[in-house]
C-alpha cells in the first residue's frame, strides 16, 4: 500500500470514527464516508500521474540502447550548469569520447554485438563518473560527460583515466573477446573563459576539437584544447595542466609553426609551476 493511503483512512475506518465521536450527527456521516472515499480517489489518480510523467521523462531523456541520457538532457543540463558557472565563477569540463575504430566492430562482428558493447561502454563510464556528473550519449559511439565545478588539470586526469579503464576492458560477448580503444578530448570554461564565451555548447565543440586532433594523430590518447588558443581572448590565462607533454605536442602538429611556438611559450611561463611538478604528477597512480 502507497504511504500516502495508509495515512487515509478507509472508508469504513472513516465511518466508525465519526459515529463514535459524532453519533448524534448521523445525516452527515454519509457525507464523511464519500469525502474520504473521493480523496483516496484522488491521491491514487495523482500517484499514477506521476508515475506516468516520470516514464514520460524516460522516454524523452534516457538513450533506448545503453540506458544512460540521451544528447538532448545533455543540452539542457549544460545551459543549467552554464548559467550556474557564470554566476559562482567556477570552472565547467566537459570530456569527449569517441570509440577508435567501432565501424570496423560493427562491420566484423554484427551490429549486434557492437550495440551491447555500446552498452557496456556506457556501464563502464558510469561507474567512473561522480554522483554530480552528467553522462550522455552523444551519438552513434560518441559520449559526453560534463563535470561542474572541475578545474582544467582534473578533467585532463580523469580523462585519461577513462582512456586506460576503456582500453583495458575486454568485453566479451558469448565466445567473442573484443578490445577497444577510445580518443578523448577534454575542455574547461575558467571564470576569464566565461567574460566572452556566451554560447554553452562551445564548451562540448572544443572538446569534440580536442578529440579530433587526437584522431589525426593517432588515436587512443587524451588531450585537453584551451579556449585562449582559439579564440580573441588576449589574456592567455588558465592554461590547462597534463600529466606528460605527448597529447600537447602532437595537438601543436595541426598548427603552422609560428602558432607551435607561441603555444608552448605561453604554456611554460603561465604553467611554470606545474612543470615543476611534472615529474610527481607522472608517477601518480590513477586510482
Amino acid at each position: 500500500m502507497n504511504k500516502i493511503e495508509e495515512l487515509i483512512p478507509t472508508a469504513a475506518e472513516s465511518d466508525s470514527l465519526f459515529n463514535q465521536e459524532f453519533c448524534f450527527f448521523n445525516p452527515l456521516g454519509d457525507i464523511h464516508v464519500k469525502v474520504a472515499k473521493k480523496n483516496r480517489e484522488l491521491f491514487a489518480e495523482n500517484h499514477n500521474l506521476r508515475s506516468e510523467i516520470e516514464r514520460l521523462k524516460k522516454i524523452n531523456f534516457i538513450d533506448a540502447m545503453t540506458g544512460i541520457y540521451n544528447k538532448k538532457y545533455m543540452k539542457i543540463r549544460l545551459r543549467e550548469e552554464f548559467a550556474k558557472a557564470r554566476r559562482y565563477g567556477s570552472p565547467l569540463s566537459s570530456i569527449f569520447i569517441d570509440l577508435d575504430d567501432f565501424k570496423a566492430i560493427n562491420d566484423t562482428y554484427g551490429h549486434i554485438l557492437g550495440d551491447k558493447l555500446l552498452k557496456e561502454v556506457a556501464s563502464v563510464l558510469g561507474v567512473l563518473c561522480r554522483s554530480e556528473d552528467v553522462l550522455a550519449r552523444f551519438g552513434g559511439e560518441e559520449f559526453v560527460i560534463l563535470m561542474s565545478n572541475t578545474s582544467a588539470s582534473e578533467a585532463v586526469i580523469f580523462a585519461e583515466r577513462i582512456r586506460k579503464k576503456v582500453e583495458d576492458h575486454v568485453f566479451s560477448y558469448k565466445s567473442i573477446e573484443i578490445s577497444v580503444s577510445a580518443s578523448l578530448g577534454a575542455s574547461t570554461l575558467n571564470s576569464a573563459d566565461l567574460e566572452y564565451v556566451s554560447d554553452p555548447e562551445e564548451l562540448i565543440s572544443m572538446a569534440d576539437r580536442a578529440m579530433y586532433m587526437v584522431k589525426q594523430n593517432g588515436k587512443n590518447n587524451s588531450c585537453h584544447l584551451p579556449f585562449y588558443l582559439l579564440s580573441s581572448n588576449p589574456n592567455g590565462k588558465n592554461l590547462p595542466v597534463r600529466e606528460n607533454f605527448l597529447p600537447y605536442s602532437q595537438a601543436c602538429l595541426g598548427f603552422f609553426l609560428p602558432i607551435q611556438i607561441i603555444y608552448k611559450a605561453f604554456y611554460s611561463i603561465f604553467n611554470w609551476k606545474n612543470l615543476k611538478n611534472m615529474w610527481v604528477k607522472n608517477t601518480e597512480v590513477l586510482k
